[in-house]
């Protein structure tokens, strides 16, 4: 995982459903939803690249 300092912020909708059960898994492993959905984030880009077989390139940030 970068070591980055967090700054960007994503906004999404979710069903009710699917908040709920995301609070409960939350809650089951002690942890915040954010840090719950941030988690399976890194964890899903990280099979991603497993399974393409490279990581993915990110671009330097472009200047001001």
């Amino acid at each position: 995982m970068d070591q980055d300092t967090f700054s960007e912020r994503v906004a999404f909708r979710l069903t009710a459903a699917t908040r709920r059960k995301l609070e409960q898994w939350a809650r089951e492993q002690h942890r915040p939803l954010a840090n719950l959905i941030f988690i399976l984030v890194v964890q899903a880009l990280e099979a991603e690249e497993q399974r393409r077989g490279q990581p993915f390139t990110v671009p330097e940030r472009e200047a001001l």
